[in-house]
């Protein structure tokens, strides 16, 4: 669910921070609005989707309440704005002399944006990396409109939270380590990224 989530958020955070990161004018409109979704509590976001997708909701008919796919959407929402944000960012730290190199050869604005994404793919692969760090803490969301279902929604946040409430902290604590693990590799890669990204600039 975590990787379906971030691939999803991906799909809307890194066109969107794309389209931002290239247009300097809308980007700084805009700014605030992905600033402030970068603190949105995950309950708020998972109180929503269960509002959505309740059978009184606008997606009701679709069934999703309670299913892998409501986590999946919920923890999307959470990271697409994280992935825009920092792809806009990734693409404010193109060098000037590529954007100028880029204008000079005669590329149409397709080939010119995609040529100029091109040179930020370790920040946005960053991106997505912080993205799947924000999906895989997610608890209060997935609590929300997965409802913690053994075997089908039942994420590792929501586990520890149920074995704390039932007092096996022994189990608690073993899966808490498998999250501070899967967190720990996730850093690893980003800092991998960065150093390679340092040695292509070098």
């Amino acid at each position: 669910m975590t990787v379906e989530a971030t691939l999803l958020g991906a799909l809307v955070g890194v066109p969107v921070g794309a389209l931002l990161g290239l247009r300097a004018r809308r980007r700084s409109v805009f700014r605030v609005m992905l600033y402030t979704l970068y603190s949105l509590p995950p309950v708020i976001a998972g109180l929503l989707g269960y509002l959505l997708m309740s059978r009184e909701g606008p997606l009701g008919a679709l069934r999703l309440l309670f299913t892998p796919t409501a986590i999946v959407v919920v923890e999307s929402f959470l990271a697409a704005p994280l992935i825009a944000g920092l792809t806009v960012a990734a693409l404010a730290e193109v060098p000037a002399n590529v954007r100028e190199a880029v204008r000079a050869s005669g590329a149409g604005p397709a080939r010119a944006a995609w040529t100029l994404v091109g040179e930020a793919r370790a920040g946005i692969v960053a991106a997505l990396m912080v993205g799947m760090g924000r999906s895989l803490a997610e608890v209060a969301g997935a609590l929300l409109v997965g409802g913690n279902v053994k075997g089908e929604t039942r994420t590792l946040g929501t586990a520890i939270l149920q074995d704390v409430g039932q007092g096996d902290f022994a189990e608690a604590l073993a899966l808490g380590a498998l999250l501070l693990l899967l967190a720990f590799a996730l850093t690893l890669g980003l800092a991998w990224l960065q150093s390679r990204r340092g040695e292509d600039e070098a």
